[in-house]
């Protein structure tokens, strides 16, 4: 059963929208949870009289509203205001308030797009994959195609994506996009193959890396980073488990494979539809 949470105000007839996130709200507590999960999205027109108008007057968070008039009025920092608003309305602990601020305080001063592409690196570490794919998108529309180097590292970051939800093709094709974005990047080339040695038949990348002998050294580099990899899930806990259900087949062998491979497809389906 989950944690039970004590709430504030009233439920709004009327929503509050929030254009940063496209997002509709009729709570506070509903508005806490989209401040501290799109953290990276907000700048100084989170200090919005409407917001505050809307909290008084729908939700009947008076006294709420009269501080957060004063900040308005002060031109204070957005971090500050949806400090007040967090610990207000008692959302979340102490130290994921202290967490959200000091993103605000990092990102308030920043431009829309590069706001957008630490949102969705966010995503990315948090494991929602798809979600951050169609942020880099939106980032990559917006980027003039001056600035290289930015664009690269969207790519290259799409492709990390792209690479955990094992589309291998689209991981190859945005890693080559960041490498031509800027042949400095050679990490993205280094991917790029690897992405490639992982979606092509053997012969078929032998081939490819044989008709492309600059990349050769990069290549090599691949292959060393995949022995690595090998040898690091022959010393994993999984490799080690595997190997215990293959010494007992006759003793629930097929029963365990079965839920451990149902759990990483349940796990797989969460980070492609719920992401």
């Amino acid at each position: 059963m989950g944690r039970l949470i004590e709430t504030v105000g009233k439920y709004a007839k009327n929503p509050y929208y929030i254009v940063q996130t496209d997002t509709p709200v009729y709570c506070v507590e509903e508005l806490c949870f989209v401040l501290c999960q799109n953290t990276f999205l907000f700048d100084r027109g989170l200090l919005d009289m409407k917001l505050a108008r809307w909290l008084e007057e729908e939700c009947g968070l008076w006294e709420l509203a009269r501080k957060l008039y004063t900040l308005i009025g002060r031109n204070e920092s957005p971090s500050v205001f949806v400090g007040m608003i967090l610990e207000y309305a008692h959302f979340g602990s102490e130290k994921k308030r202290q967490e959200t601020e000091e993103e605000l305080r990092m990102s308030a001063d920043m431009d829309a797009s590069t706001r957008r592409k630490r949102f969705a690196d966010h995503l990315v570490e948090s494991g929602c994959y798809s979600q951050a794919i169609l942020e880099y998108e939106r980032v990559l529309e917006e980027i003039p195609s001056m600035n290289y180097v930015m664009r690269s590292e969207i790519f290259h970051n799409k492709g990390v994506a792209f690479s955990r939800l094992f589309c291998f093709e689209e991981a190859a094709e945005a890693f080559l996009a960041a490498y031509q974005e800027n042949a400095g990047n050679v990490e993205a080339l280094i991917c790029y193959l690897a992405a490639l040695r992982m979606s092509l038949p053997e012969e078929e990348y032998i081939a490819f890396v044989a008709e492309n002998p600059g990349w050769h050294e990069a290549s090599l580099k691949v292959e060393e980073r995949m022995e690595r990899s090998r040898k690091d899930y022959e010393d994993s806990d999984a490799c080690r488990e595997l190997n215990e259900l293959l010494k007992r087949r006759d003793t629930g062998y097929y029963e365990a494979i079965s839920e451990k491979l149902a759990q990483m497809q349940k796990k797989y389906r969460e980070m492609v539809a719920g992401s």
